[in-house]
């Protein structure tokens, strides 16, 4: 199909125009843009797996993966800095700012170890291997992939409470059925990706949220933080998982009326 190609082509060139940036023009949206765009990707992989028996998602997927986990620690880390500068204290956690500081340069030594220019030469790789199959993607069977996809995520919407072990993993699923359907997307699906966009950010906030309360939890447990601040950190996590708390009871009100979708 000519839109799948299309849409490759476009992230494509956005992952290429972010690995050839100089380290010292990224920011903490660079790293979340270029995980967007690899969480797209891969999501465009899903649907192609579907579709193509040549197309060997693992493998393709692989130096993909690399760059977005390693992004992934970088940008938990900066979202945990965002976060706790928002609460109340959050000047008294100086030496702890300090440790969070220190564990994202570290973080981004790796990061720009591993993408360089042999990296992005590997992936201009990967991408000329992958257009053809695009191409040949049959709308019959993409259209067969979206329903089926489409229904699963229903399914799953039609839950009257969600199990907080059960969130990731329903917002990765949401995100992924999110990205392929802009892709067909037409008016009449707008209202629809707009109602689910409500949920999918109510998800990713609550995600991080969790994300920050269990570093937090290490943070105290360790001998890392010295013992000046390991009240007002106690104090910090408390207040964030009731704001979680709050969070979740607000994913779970909102469920109903997405299965009207």
């Amino acid at each position: 199909m000519k839109a799948l190609k299309t849409y490759f082509n476009k992230r494509k060139s956005a992952i290429n125009r972010i690995l050839e940036k100089s380290p010292k023009s990224y920011i903490p949206e660079t790293f979340h843009s270029l995980r967007v765009e690899i969480k797209k990707i891969n999501a465009l992989f899903d649907l192609l797996n579907y579709c193509s028996k040549k197309f060997k998602r693992k493998k393709n997927y692989s130096p993909f993966k690399l760059i977005f986990k390693q992004a992934g620690k970088i940008r938990e880390l900066q979202i945990e800095q965002s976060l706790l500068a928002e609460q109340p204290n959050s000047h008294l956690l100086q030496a702890y700012y300090k440790h969070l500081k220190k564990l994202e340069t570290k973080e981004l030594k790796r990061f720009f170890a591993i993408a360089n220019k042999s990296f992005v030469i590997k992936f201009r790789k990967k991408y000329r291997k992958i257009i053809p199959l695009l191409t040949q993607a049959s709308k019959k069977k993409v259209n067969r992939y979206m329903d089926k996809k489409r229904r699963e995520i229903k399914k799953l919407m039609c839950k009257t409470k969600f199990k907080k072990t059960q969130m990731h993993t329903f917002r990765k699923r949401l995100k992924t059925h999110q990205y392929n359907e802009k892709i067909l997307s037409c008016e009449s699906q707008n209202q629809s990706l707009q109602n689910k966009n409500i949920l999918s950010d109510l998800l990713g906030e609550w995600h991080d949220y969790e994300v920050v309360i269990n570093h937090l939890k290490k943070g105290i447990k360790s001998n890392e933080t010295i013992s000046s601040e390991t009240k007002q950190l106690q104090v910090t996590k408390a207040l964030l998982t009731s704001k979680r708390e709050l969070l979740f009871d607000k994913i779970n009100a909102t469920l109903p009326y997405q299965t009207l979708l």
